[in-house]
């Protein structure tokens, strides 16, 4: 039988949130990319924007350091991608 899971740094699960996000072109009404979307459908309400793919990411993974820890402090759900608990940084 295996042991209960552990308690996951907050840097495992944002790897984990990261790697389900999705990144969309923005584009303007005249057809111009002015920029990517990045979103995670799981952890809903967390969504950035960046210039590249790459910074829109980079910025998601730092609005879902707060979206974590809210959620924590009011109590809502925290998506478990790897079937652990999420901790957030002290």
């Amino acid at each position: 039988m295996g042991q209960p899971p552990a308690q996951l740094p907050i840097e495992c699960w944002l790897d984990a949130a990261l790697a389900g996000a999705s990144t969309e072109e923005v584009r303007d009404e005249n057809g111009v990319l002015v920029g990517w979307w990045a979103e995670n459908p799981e952890c809903k309400g967390a969504s950035a924007f960046g210039a590249t793919p790459d910074e829109a990411r980079s910025e998601l993974r730092q609005v879902l350091v707060g979206w974590v820890e809210l959620g924590q402090q009011l109590g809502q759900p925290i998506p478990s991608f790897h079937n652990g608990v999420v901790a957030a940084p002290a």
